[in-house]
């Protein structure tokens, strides 16, 4: 958003609230204009924020994007933006878009064209991560990018599913590699984590990207689908400086992946790994509790899905009915409503059963 600014000249400010422990305290400056990057669980944070600041407001983001109406009238910011709103943002401030309570900004098609981010605004401590965060060793300098936008797949739980998002676009291969490139000589990075929704979807884009950045000597990490890999694929990642690659498993019961909408089976999750496993890559495994549905055999079924899988690492969730996903219908039924629930003895009891399975 700031680099499309700077692009036309408008002077930009990022405040980084991301670590912020009382809002009382943050002094925020004076402009003319503020945007806010909201998703469910800042939702509160981000009505607190609108009625602290002076100038017009624009409130944008996941949350707003699927509920546009609801934002308007519970936060009442002077424009809620839904989509990707880079350059709708700019036209705005610019004066040359009309002002509407709720504008439309869609999707950008051409991903090329949008400057690289600004990462000289914020804090180089903001930049850079040296704690192993980013699945790099401690001490090494890591940071994110992102080379795609969009997830076709449908999953339940995601709010991703929401229309808004299903629409895939990817980066060119020199486009990234000039961020890279950048980020090596500016920053000193090593090490980059690709939080892209699903990295490898175009696997001939992806062998391409491998060939352009194989000489640059950087580690990475990658979120993606099992079923989206192959042998020729991780091999060439593996030689381009993958280490690690994350894939969404959820869960080990073929029911509930079909309850899910995963498109996938336990089998093709379980042959993904061993895949990725021998090709000399870690494998970290999302897996989610408390779907609607869930019972304990299903529990058991992804515990003996571990013993064959034995990732290296994994995450356990506690499923939250998000806005924009299709059981969001939850919703209305759970108190605690966007905001993900604390670890409980079950989660503490099942995530430790869930660790002597994958022995990691």
């Amino acid at each position: 958003m700031a680099a499309v600014l700077e692009e036309s000249d408008v002077d930009v400010e990022i405040l980084n609230l991301a670590d912020c422990k009382d809002i009382d305290k943050v002094e925020f400056p004076e402009s003319d204009w503020y945007g806010i990057s909201c998703v469910s669980a800042t939702f509160n944070a981000t009505k607190e924020i609108v009625s602290r600041l002076d100038g017009k407001t624009v409130v944008g983001g996941v949350h707003p994007s699927v509920m546009p109406e609801e934002t308007q009238k519970e936060i009442n910011p002077d424009v809620v933006m839904t989509g990707e709103g880079e350059y709708l943002f700019r036209s705005l401030i610019l004066g040359e878009t009309k002002q509407e309570k709720i504008m439309n900004a869609g999707i950008i098609d051409d991903l090329n064209k949008l400057p690289f981010p600004s990462r000289h605004l914020f804090d180089r401590n903001d930049v850079i991560d040296y704690t192993g965060i980013h699945g790099q060793e401690k001490g090494v300098p890591a940071t994110t990018v992102i080379t795609s936008r969009g997830c076709p797949y449908e999953c339940a739980f995601c709010c991703r599913a929401h229309p808004m998002f299903t629409t895939y676009r990817y980066r060119s291969a020199d486009n990234v590699r000039g961020e890279l490139q950048r980020l090596k000589e500016e920053y000193g990075i090593e090490h980059i984590r690709f939080v892209d929704d699903e990295f490898t979807l175009n696997k001939k884009h992806i062998l391409t990207l491998m060939d352009n950045i194989s000489d640059l000597g950087l580690t990475w990490v990658c979120i993606t689908r099992a079923d989206t890999l192959d042998e020729k694929l991780l091999k060439k990642m593996r030689n381009a400086g993958c280490t690690e690659v994350h894939i969404g498993v959820e869960t080990g019961s073929s029911s509930l992946l079909r309850a899910m909408n995963k498109k996938t089976t336990p089998m093709v999750l379980l042959n993904g790994v061993k895949m990725i496993k021998n090709a000399g890559i870690r494998v970290k495994t999302y897996l989610m509790m408390n779907f609607p549905g869930e019972t304990e055999e299903d529990r058991r079924l992804t515990i003996d899905w571990m013993k064959k899988a034995r990732p290296d690492k994994f995450t356990l969730s506690v499923f939250t009915p998000l806005p924009g996903s299709t059981t969001s219908e939850y919703l209305e039924q759970d108190g605690d409503g966007w905001f993900y629930k604390d670890e409980d003895e079950d989660f503490l009891k099942y995530r430790e059963q869930l660790k002597e399975a994958a022995q990691c």
